[in-house]
């Protein structure tokens, strides 16, 4: 690989970096705002993911580009990226594909514990409705471990996360 493809795919990196770390505290706004129910902060915070993950796929495929240049493959695939990357630049880009590596494991988890905060609000809903709707058969609410028994029946008619 030439000297200025490598210099391409360096400034293409950062650049995913960047955008993965500011997801990163979208993220994490987005949990304050789950935590908070604040409604008014999510939809623009939505908007926000929107945007950086569109940014983050258009980069994904500016590197694709570059690396498909020298081979015939047209997926993106960092071990094959770092495999033609010459010896002389593969200690910078192996910081720079470790600290990628890292964010995207941040960024997953934190939406992982996102989505399960919304799946949890949206049954305790569930649950509240059928309560005050007198849709529950049990007249017992609460299990031995003063959890909320789980009830079968979804009021709601969507849950779209």
């Amino acid at each position: 690989m030439d000297d200025n493809n490598v210099r391409k795919l360096e400034k293409l990196f950062y650049k995913k970096i960047m955008l993965h770390n500011d997801l990163f505290h979208c993220l994490k706004k987005e949990k304050q705002s789950l935590i908070n129910i604040d409604m008014d902060k999510l939809w623009p915070i939505s908007q926000e993911k929107e945007k950086l993950c569109a940014k983050i796929e258009s980069i994904r495929r500016e590197i694709t580009s570059v690396v498909s240049q020298r081979t015939d493959k047209r997926t993106f695939d960092l071990n094959t990226i770092m495999g033609l990357i010459p010896m002389k630049n593969r200690a910078a880009f192996e910081k720079l594909y470790l600290r990628l590596i890292k964010l995207r494991r941040d960024n997953e988890a934190l939406r992982k514990e996102n989505k399960i905060l919304i799946d949890d609000s949206l049954q305790f809903l569930d649950e509240m409705l059928l309560i005050l709707t007198g849709r529950t058969k049990n007249s017992m609410v609460y299990n031995k471990k003063c959890d909320l028994k789980k009830i079968d029946i979804n009021i709601l008619p969507g849950r779209e996360v």
